[in-house]
């Protein structure tokens, strides 16, 4: 699967689940300009910027996010992503599934 084919934007952010297994979930997220999508409460959480520009945030942590940037979230803790000034997708790996 190649999931730079996947990203499907629109006017609302756009959430796509592309496995589901006891073992991880993969959700890809698909963020227009300023868009933003958060989570909480997930076993442990590895966001991968896959496209485009924007921040990524776990707890306390910021990092400005290009193609290739990784953060982990500890089990629990808030994180998330919000694109900058184009589109920004976004790979989310939870592991286990919640």
């Amino acid at each position: 699967m190649n999931l730079l084919e996947q990203a499907r934007y629109g006017n609302t952010r756009q959430v796509q689940l592309l496995a589901d297994h006891p073992e991880v979930r993969l959700v890809l997220f698909s963020l227009q300009q300023g868009q933003e999508v958060q989570g909480q409460g997930e076993p442990r959480v590895h966001l991968l910027c896959l496209q485009g520009q924007g921040v990524l945030w776990a707890g306390d942590r910021e990092v400005r996010a290009t193609p290739g940037t990784l953060l982990a979230a500890e089990p629990g803790e808030a994180h998330g992503a919000k694109a900058g000034e184009r589109s920004f997708l976004v790979l989310g790996i939870i592991t286990p599934r919640p």
